[in-house]
Formats: C-alpha cells, structure tokens, sequence
C-alpha cells in the first residue's frame, strides 16, 4: 500500500497554508507531521481526511486518484482531531455502543486496550481530559481502517497510556496499515519518516526517489 501526495497545495478562506507539498508514506510506516502552530498540520491532515479541498495537486492510493474522493476516503482512511468527537450528553458506554453500531465491529472489554471498563457508566462531560482523550482512541479498535490520521493524540495522555497508543500503532505497522501523525513531540519509535511545515515556505524533509 502507497500514500502519496504530489505537489499538493491547500488554501483555507483565502489564504495558501502550504504549498508544494510532495510525500510518500507506504504499508508498515509511520509518517510525523511537525511544524509550529499555524503551518499546517492539522490542515494536512483534514485535507486527506476529506474534510478540506486539495487546491492544487494530487493524492493517489495504490496508484489510484483519491484527490477529494471522499468514498475512497472514508473506506480507507480514519481520523481523530486533536478535538474528540464526543457526545457530552452521552456515557462512555453509550458512546462506544455508537461507535460499534456504525462499524460493525466491537471494542473488545476483555482485552480493554484503553482502561474504559471502569468508566463506562460515566457522562463524558463527567471524565478528564485524559479519559476523553482514551475514549477517542479506543476507535482504533473498533474502526480498522488501514490508514490513520492522528492530530495530537498524546495530549491529555500520561506516560503509561502513551505507552499504549504506541502498542497499537506497532500492531498497525505489524498488519501492514500506515499512519499520519501530527505533534509537537516527537514520541514515536523509529524507523518513521517526517513532514516538516514551516510557516514560510513548506518543503519535504526526506528527498523521495518516486518524485
């Protein structure tokens, strides 16, 4: 499986937010977005996510366009904001129950990847900033996309949960999935490539052969 962007360009009410922008992220690899605030990482992410139009350029999956395809998109590619998706009004039960009704597929309690049993009775306005964070996680379990976009998802997160989160991004890259991530710390294990944004003029860290 292959990822790539070519020449990609995103503007966003009006303004160019990066340009230019060439990368190629393959099955087993872990691609790190950083930059700092406002360079555009979490519009590069939205952008594959289908959230944003590409201005200019091309993304192709397995040499298929999926520029703006958001079909393509959403059967392959998951998404978590730095922002969760949560119904405050909701317990957390309620809100896995959700989640499991969309996908088909179950958040396994045995196992309980991201320590929810003891929260599920719980209104998620009720639960910490961390809690909520490993809420949001937890639909890397349920929702098995081979490709995962991920915006900050250490924040909020002790050092024993990111210990977790990088549990199972190792059992992605072992099932042959790719991810995306964008943060300010660099809390991945090697190997891993790097997007580097600046707020000036955006350039691929690595040179790739394929361009």
């Amino acid at each position: 499986m292959h990822l790539i962007g070519s020449s990609l360009s995103c503007k966003r009410e009006g303004k160019l937010i990066f340009s230019e922008l060439s990368f190629k992220v393959s099955s087993g690899e872990i691609c790190l977005i950083k930059g700092p605030n406002g360079s555009g990482k979490s519009t590069l992410l939205r952008l594959l996510a289908g959230f944003l139009k590409v201005s200019s350029g091309e993304i192709t999956l397995d040499n298929k366009k999926i520029t703006n395809k958001k079909d393509v998109i959403y059967e392959n590619f998951f998404y978590l904001g730095h922002n969760n998706p949560l119904k405050s009004y909701l317990t957390v039960k309620q809100q896995i129950d959700f989640w499991e009704g969309i996908t088909q597929k179950k958040y396994d309690l045995e196992v309980d990847s991201f320590n929810l049993k003891n929260i599920m009775d719980l209104k998620i306005y009720e639960c910490s900033d961390g809690q909520k964070k490993r809420i949001g996680l937890s639909r890397l379990t349920i929702d098995d996309k081979k490709i995962w976009l991920l915006d900050e998802p250490t924040n909020s997160l002790d050092i024993d949960n990111i210990e977790i989160l990088k549990k199972h991004l190792k059992l992605h890259q072992k099932k042959g999935g790719l991810a995306m991530i964008a943060s300010h710390e660099n809390f991945i294990f090697r190997p891993y490539k790097d997007i580097k944004l600046t707020l000036e003029t955006p350039k691929n860290l690595e040179k790739d052969p394929f361009f």
